[in-house]
């Protein structure tokens, strides 16, 4: 037996567990939870492309639309993070006590199931609402701990991105709670109603899932003990995310002055690379293993920003809101090819886990199915904005989309064998 599976069976026959134990425990269970949420997700994006071809299926789109996306969130990126944060930061780690983190995991894992199987039958209503906003309150509790243990911690680059990530997503939630006294109000479908929508997602998707990547990137930083300007692209990316903000609301066409702020943000965003890349160029990269899927995710993340820069011309705005797959295409590019990649290679990486066998070809199939379908999305739009139609779009989109829950599922069991085969959790 390795050591670690001794001190399992020494636990077992205690028949207790102490703090870092049932710690470690509840790591690995949200580790293998968080894969199969995510497994669901795909199956549902898939259906989602199915769609079309479906005359008379009982459920409607946008109600599985919501579905797939809150569950992405609740039920695949937070209980991810939260086992990331359980892994890689020890100055929270031991500062909040076990029962904390065990309810913030129970609340995440409850309300994601609860908008699982409301959100797709109801749309939003009272049930599905009500599991939407306990998933929110339990990172106001997560933000809460972490807030207070980082306060009480030494400073460090990587704790400061966490506590201003999780400033993010509770401002984000402002979108998702006015967007119920706005319907009351008979406000949905109006541009203020989306807006509400948009400030949710851009907080979430620029402030929260990109600040907790980059605390986790410089924590890899901060344990090979490189010396970075990560307060620089801090600083750069604080100052940017409210301009950046305005980026969403081109489509209404507003005044020449929020395309102005919208372009400055973004421009502050392209500073920020230059800092970022200065940082990305200590490790000594190699293209194999883990280190090539942080690299991967890396470079997706610096390419969204120089998008999102270029989406500050109006011309550009008007193109990428006129042919929506344009829109799709980069929510998915930066929900995928950026944050997603990079939790999967953090969990391969704290758990260590190699990239072979059978989490290798599952990686492979899950980035086959990622380029594929976004080269399909991209085409489709592209050609629709020159006035050509791209043929069998929709079922090219299908079978590629194919690959995504089987790539997953391959993850998925690769890594789980390999947590139930050896049982490593260093609380160094």
């Amino acid at each position: 037996m390795t050591g670690d599976v001794i001190l399992l069976e020494k636990i077992k026959s205690n028949g207790h567990f102490n703090s870092d134990q049932r710690l470690f425990l509840l790591v690995k269970q949200l580790l293998i939870i968080s894969f199969f949420n995510f497994f669901l997700v795909a199956c549902l994006g898939l259906l989602l492309r199915i769609f079309p071809f479906m005359d008379g299926f009982p459920l409607l789109f946008k109600n599985v639309l919501h579905g797939h996306s809150h569950f992405a969130f609740g039920g695949w990126l937070m209980p991810v993070i939260l086992a990331l944060l359980i892994r890689y930061f020890q100055e929270i780690r031991t500062y909040i006590s076990f029962i904390h983190w065990r309810n913030i995991a129970v609340i995440f894992l409850f309300s994601a199931y609860g908008m699982l199987f409301t959100f797709p039958f109801t749309g939003y209503a009272l049930f599905s609402v009500m599991f939407s906003s306990i998933s929110i309150l339990g990172g106001f509790y997560l933000s809460v701990m972490c807030w207070k243990a980082i306060a009480a911690a030494p400073k460090k680059i990587s704790l400061q991105f966490l506590a201003w990530g999780l400033v993010y997503f509770v401002i984000s939630s402002i979108g998702p709670f006015t967007t119920g006294p706005l319907i009351v109000m008979g406000y949905k479908g109006e541009p203020i109603y989306f807006n509400a929508i948009y400030f949710y997602l851009h907080f979430q998707y620029n402030g929260f899932f990109a600040f907790i990547v980059l605390a986790l990137f410089y924590r890899i930083l901060e344990s090979k003990k490189y010396i970075t300007v990560g307060n620089r692209v801090l600083f750069l990316l604080n100052i940017s995310i409210l301009p950046t903000f305005f980026l969403s609301v081109l489509w209404m066409k507003p005044l020449w002055i929020i395309y102005v702020l919208g372009g400055i943000g973004a421009s502050l965003q392209l500073v920020s690379i230059l800092w970022l890349m200065k940082d990305l160029k200590k490790i000594q990269w190699k293209w194999n293993g883990i280190e090539k899927l942080f690299l991967l995710a890396m470079n997706a993340f610096v390419f969204k920003m120089i998008l999102q820069f270029f989406s500050a011309f109006p011309l550009v705005a008007e193109i990428a809101f006129t042919f929506r797959n344009f829109i799709i295409s980069y929510l998915h590019f930066v929900l995928l090819g950026s944050i997603s990649l990079f939790l999967i290679a953090a969990v391969m990486q704290s758990q260590n886990i190699l990239l072979a066998g059978r989490i290798k070809t599952g990686v492979n199939i899950f980035f086959f199915s990622f380029i594929t379908t976004e080269l399909i999305l991209v085409l489709q739009a592209t050609l629709a904005w020159m006035g050509f139609v791209l043929p069998n779009y929709q079922e090219g989109l299908i079978v590629f989309s194919v690959f995504f829950p089987v790539g997953i599922w391959i993850i998925r069991s690769g890594i789980k064998s390999q947590l139930y085969g050896s049982f490593h959790f260093s609380v160094k």
